[in-house]
């Protein structure tokens, strides 16, 4: 069964997905433009981060149902709404903690606690939509991986983007790819793994695992997901370890591994569970 093209929900998401990609294009193309060469290299390294995603995705096939229709929209969500959501939204919480403990309690601790609420919960939000777009489709908990998978990696791509951009802006050597290619070393070679998908693949777990079950308790699950994932994306955020205990780039890349590794594991568990515990999919042809 297909989804109904004139459902609400429908439109919802594609109204407010629209309104976002305009936002976004206003905010980024004039960069964009003013510096094509390093914005074609930031758009093609950050865009590697789909890659491990559709590697998931194939081979875990036969206990995936969702279309690709879905991770396309969930994707699009974390490029556009996610991101856009997330920007005004930070930064109105780093206004209000500003106003309530003063700029430099909350120059250090806004990144900490603003950021991983505003962020995780407007993902989770994309992949309910999806999920409420495609009621009945889902199959399983790995339906709900992946989706959130590809909502996070939407979110990642942009951002880094976004980030590899303003690096080369900053760094006022005009059109050039080393600043890019620098942010893409810190953001995607070192931190890329445990990041955005990740984080929302086990907030879409939860999400799967309620949408299917329709119970109390499920539901609790699928909260107590998205709670987890803020506490841990705080927790990456967090000073915490950022220096390495002092034992130098060793001690650095220890401190990164420590506090990512921990979301990484939860997934590759979850998978585990998932495939053990949940019969491969019969897919029904659509009419």
């Amino acid at each position: 069964m297909r989804p109904d093209p004139s459902s609400p929900v429908q439109w919802t998401a594609a109204l407010l997905i629209g309104a976002a990609a305009i936002l976004l294009l206003y905010n980024t193309l004039p960069v964009a433009l003013a510096y094509p060469r390093a914005g074609t290299t930031a758009l093609v390294l950050f865009s590697l981060f789909a890659v491990p995603f559709l590697v998931m995705r194939r081979r875990l096939a036969d206990h995936l149902v969702l279309p690709g229709a879905g991770l396309a929209i969930g994707l699009a969500w974390g490029a556009t709404v996610a991101v856009m959501t997330s920007l005004f939204g930070s930064r109105a919480l780093h206004g209000l903690f500003a106003t309530a403990w003063g700029p430099a309690w909350a120059e250090r601790w806004a990144p900490v606690l603003a950021a991983p609420l505003v962020e995780e919960v407007v993902k989770t939000a994309g992949v309910v939509l999806v999920v409420a777009i495609f009621w009945g489709r889902l199959h399983g908990v790995l339906d709900g991986i992946v989706l959130g998978a590809f909502c996070g990696v939407g979110f990642q791509i942009v951002e880094g983007y976004a980030f590899a951009m303003s690096n080369t802006v900053l760094n006022r050597a005009g059109d050039v790819v080393e600043p890019v290619v620098a942010v893409f070393i810190v953001r995607g070679v070192l931190a890329g793994l445990w990041s955005h998908a990740i984080f929302t693949a086990i907030a879409g777990a939860g999400i799967a695992y309620a949408a299917t079950r329709r119970t109390a308790r499920s539901a609790w699950t699928a909260a107590g997901a998205t709670a987890a994932v803020i506490v841990l994306h705080a927790v990456w955020n967090s000073p915490l370890l950022r220096d390495g205990l002092g034992l130098g780039s060793l001690g650095v890349l220890g401190g990164i591994m420590l506090k990512g590794l921990p979301a990484v594991l939860i997934v590759w568990w979850l998978v585990r569970w998932a495939r053990r515990n949940e019969a491969p999919a019969v897919r029904v042809t659509d009419a």
